[in-house]
């Protein structure tokens, strides 16, 4: 008696689950940035660090929709938020985008420009999700497959070589680092990442040898390379 009051029941549950509707995201459309699992919600960007200088550049920043998709396309507006250090129209423009028919993400292009307000220090964009007639500032917090939904993103804006964080890493092969040194190394090989994992053991036994003879012919035309310590550059 028993076994069939349990067989009973179960077949009850069964039936409501299979009654059950899928529930699915209703209300206003929403939208927001979105980080990878192991992703920060801020990026540093330098030209220094461009092996052929540039006036102006793009950096692109993931958004994702929260809700429906629909058959037209819509208006996506980014503002510059609290704490933002840079000048709109002078170290960046934040342009209104559309979010194609059908897509549920997009990148979004901040336009970066290489101003003199950046040669010598950092300046700050905070990336803010602004409501238009499309979109309203999405929900923050843990989403699909570990990513976060985040209604801000900061962005650093430099014209400096600052030094790498694995520079390090590499200095018996390239020796002390140096804002002169570095410069030198990018316009010479025409690259700006040095580390083990970029370069690997190629790199790190040809390239001081392409530095060296670099500096042979650099020399015999301006004289020492001189970094902004005081002390000659050599490899």
């Amino acid at each position: 008696m028993k076994v069939l009051k349990y067989f009973f029941a179960m077949c009850m549950l069964v039936t409501a689950c299979e009654k059950q509707e899928t529930m699915y995201y209703q209300g206003e459309a929403r939208i927001s940035f979105y980080l990878a699992q192991y992703e920060i919600d801020s990026l540093n960007y330098s030209f220094a660090f461009d092996p052929i200088p540039k006036d102006v550049d793009t950096v692109y920043v993931k958004m994702r929709i929260q809700g429906p998709t629909l058959s037209r396309e819509r208006i996506i507006s980014v503002k510059a938020g609290e704490g933002t250090t840079a000048a709109l129209g002078i170290d960046f423009e934040l342009p209104t985008i559309k979010l194609p028919a059908g897509a549920n993400v997009i990148d979004y292009p901040l336009v970066i420009f290489n101003s003199s307000a950046i040669k010598d220090k950092s300046v700050k964009v905070v990336l803010q999700v602004a409501e238009s007639e499309d979109f309203l500032p999405g929900a923050t917090g843990q989403e699909i497959g570990g990513t976060s939904a985040v209604n801000s993103y900061k962005v650093w804006l430099s014209n400096k070589l600052d030094k790498p964080a694995y520079w390090d890493d590499v200095l018996y092969y390239f020796g002390k680092f140096s804002e002169v040194r570095l410069r030198f190394m990018i316009s010479t090989l025409g690259i700006s990442d040095f580390s083990r994992a970029s370069i690997g053991a190629y790199g790190l036994y040809n390239y001081p040898l392409s530095l060296r003879n670099a500096l042979v012919q650099y020399e015999a035309q301006n004289g020492p390379l001189i970094d902004e310590f005081g002390n000659p550059v050599t490899f």
